[in-house]
């Protein structure tokens, strides 16, 4: 049976909201001296944690860069950014989840100030999952913690803070986004969307409608399409998966039951065609929703790395990358983090070709990474647009980054994109197309990846050498005979330094 939303009040415009399963831990911890723990007070945000907590939350190296992507260590230690945005003059703006302060950086002296809030008085951390920014000259933010959403003024260096209401009696704000200057705000835990009016606010006036979800539910990432309609999931880890679009001024709502596959649904973006995309965090995998046939298609990611997630231990058997956030650019790509494969990945829906963009730094106290080195995870949650650059913070390093996306990728591929039908315990050849682009001698291996464990890709383990020439690499793709019919998206891959070039095939089981 469907679970009844409705609007509570007013006119609900639109929303980029999301969604945490967060990694943090939220307990504060008090440090004390005693015979077996000498502590080291430092007067900075690393005084929260005792000696052998710092590494773990605070950095466990120096600012890193590859050949996409360079990074910034932040003066403070300890901070924890996590939201970034960039204002129209180029400066990069984000939040400190440990001290509850606005920091700017400015790209071209590569200088950053960090903004004291004084009426933040909290020892612990909150998460500050939102940001925005307004022609006013005004820095938005969303805080878990106090159940508040912050304005920061540019020109005063002034903080304000209202609290978000609700039917409980603390709210727990994510993401926030500006429509028609409206702020609209997901209430994670609150089961409610909030629409507030942003001149309102600036003159004291807290003036909101509320489009209430069913208790028991979480809500993702919201986005209206051009015609209004705003778009979310609310979910329930594991257990039910709905996607809802309604209108506020017809308060018509729809909604779709969407697989069973996705668990932890985040990010929500719609695609230039008005696709609706999904990431889902408990997985490898992002779905894009087709609100003309109401069908659904599966992408999976590339495997992570073993840097990553290291496996000392033996026991991770499914390693994940976690798809976290999405959204799309100017150009029509989209973007998403994945938090446990440390890359930033870019998908273009046109040519089905994916880029994972490997993050140079990495915090081995987040994996399993007994004697590996350069192995672990730095936590990179948010990013943003600039030109042809992608920045984004760095939670558990202490860092800013940034991508450019102008940099000539080696090598691009080609496959058929034709569906390709396999009967049940069939399999079919197909071939790869690898096109230089930079003249260098490049060994490429093929990797496979399919979101089903009965469909197999067979690649040559031996490497293929390509420099100046397009190379055609065989594929063997292998259906078991227990394997559904459908529609399936396989990825074929190539690790090379610093970034996992893929595209994807269509393969339908009959």
């Amino acid at each position: 049976m469907k679970k009844p939303i409705y609007f509570v009040t007013g006119f609900v415009f639109l929303i980029i909201v999301v969604l945490a399963i967060s990694v943090f831990d939220e307990s504060t911890k008090t440090l004390k001296e005693n015979d077996e723990h000498v502590i080291e007070i430092t007067g900075t945000p690393a005084d929260k944690y005792s000696l052998d907590e710092r590494e773990q939350h605070c950095g466990s190296s120096n600012a890193k860069t590859n050949q996409y992507i360079k990074e910034f260590e932040i003066p403070t230690p300890c901070t924890q950014p996590l939201s970034i945005i960039a204002d129209p003059k180029g400066n990069i703006w984000f939040t400190q989840t440990n001290t509850g302060k606005i920091a700017m950086f400015d790209p071209e002296s590569e200088e950053f100030t960090e903004y004291q809030n004084e009426m933040w008085s909290l020892n612990g951390a909150s998460m500050m999952w939102g940001i925005a920014y307004t022609d006013d000259d005004e820095i938005w933010f969303t805080d878990d913690k106090y159940g508040a959403i912050w304005r920061f003024s540019i020109p005063d260096e002034t903080y304000s803070k209202f609290e978000i209401k609700g039917k409980i009696k603390k709210a727990f704000p994510q993401k926030i986004a500006l429509y028609n200057d409206n702020f609209v705000i997901n209430d994670f835990t609150g089961n409610q969307i909030v629409v507030l009016n942003h001149e309102k606010l600036d003159e004291g006036q807290y003036t909101n409608s509320t489009l209430s979800i069913p208790e028991g539910f979480f809500t993702s990432q919201a986005v209206v399409d051009n015609e209004g309609n705003m778009w979310f999931v609310m979910w329930k880890y594991q257990k039910e998966i709905i996607l809802v679009k309604t209108n506020s001024i017809t308060q018509k709502v729809e909604q779709y039951t969407l697989p069973e596959s996705i668990q932890a649904p985040n990010g929500v973006a719609i695609g230039p065609l008005g696709g609706i995309w999904i990431a889902d965090t408990a997985g490898n995998s992002f779905y894009k929703f087709n609100p003309e046939d109401k069908k659904v298609i599966e992408f999976v990611t590339s495997k992570p790395s073993v840097l990553t997630y290291g496996n000392a231990s033996g026991l991770i058997k499914t390693p994940i990358t976690r798809p976290y956030w999405n959204a799309f650019d100017s150009d029509g790509k989209m973007w998403f983090n994945q938090q446990t494969g440390n890359r930033l990945a870019v998908f273009d829906p046109e040519s089905e070709s994916l880029i994972e963009y490997d993050i140079p730094s990495k915090n081995p106290s987040w994996s399993d990474c007994g004697d590996l080195t350069d192995c672990g995870l730095s936590q990179s949650f948010g990013f943003a647009f600039k030109d042809k650059q992608v920045w984004f913070t760095e939670w558990v390093e202490n860092n800013i980054g940034v991508l450019d996306t102008s940099i000539t990728i080696p090598i691009s591929l080609e496959i058929e994109k034709e569906i390709i039908a396999i009967k049940q315990g069939g399999q079919k050849e197909i071939f790869v197309t690898a096109i230089p682009q930079t003249n260098q001698n490049i060994d490429l291996v093929l990797s496979g990846n399919s979101n089903s464990e009965l469909i197999k890709i067979k690649t040559n383990p031996e490497p293929t050498q390509i420099s100046d020439r397009m190379v055609k690499i065989p594929i063997l793709i292998i259906v078991d005979e227990k394997a559904h019919q459908g529609d399936y998206k396989i990825l074929l891959s190539i690790q090379l330094q610093d970034v996992v070039v893929s595209s994807y095939v269509s393969v339908r089981i009959i």
